[in-house]
């Protein structure tokens, strides 16, 4: 059976029987269909959006609402439809037989473009690896795209999800209060987390993810840094308040063990996936995301860290360019992204050693991609007498979150405690 005759059977299908197009929809993709067709499918998947549902009358007033009923001729043609399949008793084997032809169909195009590359002698490499891999990401099914909206819908969406915050926090909570108030939370876009080795990137994450899921958000951790067993050690450590190296070494105090029974069995019942694959790159990470964003639907997303990603061999240009295709990521699939990244040596040249926005690695990218910039400093650990930030004797444990950019609110710098043999920061009190 020809291409066009599989479309017009599987369309004709799910517009006669529901149930047909309730396999579908779980099967194909709009980029699977060719021509009008594809059209009739997306009215079709954004009716059923809407929790409408998708018929002969609904789908041409969708196609009339679009502007694209003229694209595919006319309701006669949607209505044809329907005469070219007796009932949908074999949809999922016609839509088998559709993901065949446009697999195919993108194989042969992907040919193309690599020998329409290599034809020139100085292609790019990294953007020829790059964009292969995008390609092949394409080939899976997995690009999610959106229709143009109208403002209103805009509106009405925003306001309905404007009742279920309360005060400053916009986004899922962290529990780390006045960080929270500052930035608002975790809302969808980038966030960067910034320091020098030794300064608890790792600890902060893993508090962030554990108030997360406390939260009721699924948190996704791909962690460049330490393999799974030694992420959940510190997630272990964080909630019992033991020290990982006891845990480690399975040296529990009779005392502790109730607190250590309390944090594995909420282990057992948190939404927190860790990936540890080493030098993950972006096109792999995004069919990570997407099957994570299917599985789940809001998420958030922490990486541990941008360094650690594949780069190609060229560490500035690997940092620009993951950093801008994360801020596509997060757009894209509509989460926010924890990211992780380790500031340049220069912040060790100077006296007060407090980060600045230049330290960071690809500084203008990455400034420019993220919604907000943390940086964390602990001035105990450089031994310092006086606190550079508050002017204040150090104090042991004290640290700080400086909020250098914040797209939706102000800047700022605002006091934690670390315990770092406890892989957590809490509120100073």
């Amino acid at each position: 059976m020809e291409r066009t005759k599989v479309q017009e059977v599987i369309l004709g299908a799910s517009l006669m029987e529901p149930s047909a197009y309730n396999v579908i929809r779980n099967v194909l993709k709009p980029n699977d269909f060719e021509g009008w067709h594809r059209y009739v499918f997306e009215a079709m998947l954004a009716i059923d959006k809407r929790g409408e549902s998708a018929d002969l009358l609904t789908v041409n007033a969708e196609l009339t609402k679009l502007d694209k009923l003229k694209l595919c001729g006319n309701a006669y043609a949607i209505a044809s439809l329907t005469t070219k399949v007796a009932s949908g008793g074999n949809i999922e084997t016609h839509a088998k037989l559709l993901r065949q032809y446009s697999t195919v169909s993108k194989a042969q195009r992907l040919a193309s473009y690599i020998v329409s590359q290599t034809e020139n002698q100085n292609t790019d490499t990294y953007k020829l690896i790059e964009g292969i891999k995008d390609r092949l990401v394409d080939m899976e099914g997995n690009v999610l795209s959106r229709e143009p909206r109208l403002l209103v819908d805009v509106m009405e969406a925003e306001l309905e999800e404007r009742k279920t915050r309360t005060g400053n926090i916009s986004g899922t909570p962290t529990g780390l209060n006045d960080w929270d108030k500052i930035i608002g939370g975790l809302y969808n876009g980038v966030h960067i987390v910034a320091a020098r080795p030794a300064m608890g990137k790792t600890a902060f994450l893993v508090t962030c993810a554990i108030n997360a899921s406390n939260n009721n958000v699924p948190v996704c951790i791909w962690s460049g840094e330490m393999t799974a067993d030694k992420v959940y050690l510190r997630v272990e450590s964080n909630i019992s308040g033991v020290p990982t190296e006891r845990l480690r070494l399975n040296r529990v105090q009779s005392y502790e063990q109730e607190e250590v029974n309390f944090a594995q069995e909420w282990t057992r019942s948190a939404q927190i996936e860790v990936d540890d694959t080493p030098n993950l790159n972006l096109a792999d990470l995004r069919i990570k995301a997407l099957n994570w964003k299917h599985k789940y639907g809001k998420f958030i997303l922490m990486l541990d860290y941008l360094g650690l990603m594949e780069d190609n061999g060229d560490e500035y240009k690997g940092v620009t360019y993951n950093s801008k295709r994360l801020h596509q990521l997060s757009n894209e699939l509509e989460i926010p992204i924890l990211l992780l990244h380790q500031l340049s040596r220069n912040v060790e040249t100077r006296p007060d050693k407090v980060p600045q926005l230049s330290d960071l690695r690809a500084s203008g990218q990455i400034e420019q991609d993220a919604n907000t910039v943390t940086f964390l400093y602990r001035p105990e650990y450089y031994k310092l007498d006086t606190d550079p930030i508050d002017g204040n004797i150090v104090e042991e444990g004290k640290s700080w979150a400086i909020i250098k950019k914040n797209r939706e609110g102000m800047t700022g710098a605002v006091s934690l405690r670390f315990e770092g043999i406890r892989s957590r920061f809490v509120n100073f009190m």
